[in-house]
């Protein structure tokens, strides 16, 4: 894990980085500041008082980016906010936040996470996890509002991912805002979003030119979804998805007069078309697959942000203020990348990883308590199975 920091950080934070992914790695319990003191040598006011410094998080996960395996792979950049339960009431960022597991708002505190995704091997990576303040307005019409924030997050990061080839945004349907048109396609990315299944769209004229004096054609009717037999003929079917070939996949060239742009709008079809999703790419003339494909690869970030919950603490912060909260956020993105790269290349789970963690973290400590460090071989058959304790089965 020593090789993931370079001359860039200073002696006594990366010191301090190491002991904490270790203990985080291999800790029993929740990831906060007095569990991570039982789990290492450092003292909990240690990990206080880390917590308040600044760190270059951004660069540690393109970092630990760039020892994926497969290196020559179109990246697209994802974006994603999950909701974070939080007690007590001087927390800073308590706010009524939307759960999509209560399918309602509460109160807690919301993490926004921006990320990439390798889109041959699939694997997602957090870049930046940045706590939404509170008292923003929901509505984007309302002066600075929380889509606003959510936008500077991209503004602030573009440069540097655009630098690995990220040119395709990808967000859910929350994110099918006139913002968030116009922010990405200025900054000169594209976007794929889900459009509402009563989107607002309009067929393009691509008949005979007008006859005569006046503004030629543009478009040919307003499109209607529930139109069955009208979406068969004016859509061009292009095939099937490949995991579900039941699915139908449909594509033509619209305009939407709300965005004002022309889009490519793939329209996915269910079995006797009971179920509709119209999804949209800002690049009228990217292909209709990789539209589908590249907007069912943004669910990976949702992956990562699932890892970060269950293994590495990310609702676990035992801290109230920002600065401390902050890192904590950063601190559980960057140890999923971490502990993914690292269990890929054992060929282990995450689960699997953790509990030889903790086994090793047992092991070692049990010999030095002993006074037989010497005798402690790592690769040695007997110490290899008591390290293979608890593991799932390959």
């Amino acid at each position: 894990m020593a090789d993931i920091y370079n001359c860039q950080v200073g002696f006594w934070q990366r010191q301090f980085l190491g002991e904490l992914f270790k203990a985080v790695f291999s800790l029993r319990g929740r990831v906060n500041f007095t569990n991570l003191a039982r789990f290492s040598p450092l003292h909990e006011q240690t990990f206080r008082r880390h917590f308040r410094k600044a760190f270059r998080w951004v660069w540690l996960n393109l970092t630990v980016f760039r020892l994926r395996r497969h290196p020559e792979e179109t990246i697209i950049g994802v974006f994603d906010c999950s909701f974070l339960p939080k007690s007590g009431t001087e927390t800073w960022g308590l706010d009524q936040f939307f759960s999509s597991l209560a399918g309602r708002s509460k109160q807690g505190l919301e993490v926004s996470v921006l990320g990439i995704v390798a889109t041959e091997s699939c694997r997602a990576f957090g870049v930046d996890a940045t706590q939404t303040p509170p008292d923003l307005s929901t509505n984007e019409t309302d002066g600075y509002s929380r889509v606003d924030f959510y936008l500077e997050q991209i503004i602030d990061l573009y440069d540097q991912l655009a630098d690995l080839g990220v040119s395709y945004w990808v967000g859910d349907g929350f994110y099918a805002k006139q913002k968030v048109f116009d922010t990405v396609t200025g900054l000169g990315g594209d976007l794929i979003t889900r459009l509402r299944s009563d989107a607002n769209l309009r067929y393009l004229y691509t008949g005979p030119p007008k006859d005569g004096p006046g503004r030629p054609k543009q478009y040919d009717g307003k499109i209607n979804w529930d139109d069955q037999e009208a979406l068969t003929r004016r859509f061009d079917e292009v095939g099937r998805l490949s995991d579900q070939p039941e699915v139908r996949v449909l594509t033509t060239v619209a305009n939407s007069p709300h965005f004002g742009l022309d889009l490519r709008v793939v329209l996915l079809i269910g079995p006797n078309g009971e179920e509709q999703v119209i999804l949209a790419s800002t690049d009228a003339n990217q292909h209709a697959e990789e539209v589908a494909r590249y907007y069912r690869l943004r669910y990976q970030i949702e992956f990562v942000i699932r890892d970060a919950k269950q293994h590495t603490g990310l609702t676990h912060c035992q801290a109230r203020s920002q600065e401390k909260l902050d890192f904590h956020l950063n601190m559980s993105v960057a140890a999923v990348n971490i502990l993914r790269l690292l269990a890929q290349k054992s060929e282990r789970s995450l689960r699997t990883y953790r509990r030889e963690a903790y086994n090793r973290l047992l092991i070692g400590r049990l010999f030095s308590k002993l006074g037989l460090s010497a005798e402690y071989d790592r690769t040695d058959p007997r110490v290899q199975s008591v390290v293979h304790t608890g593991r799932m089965a390959v």
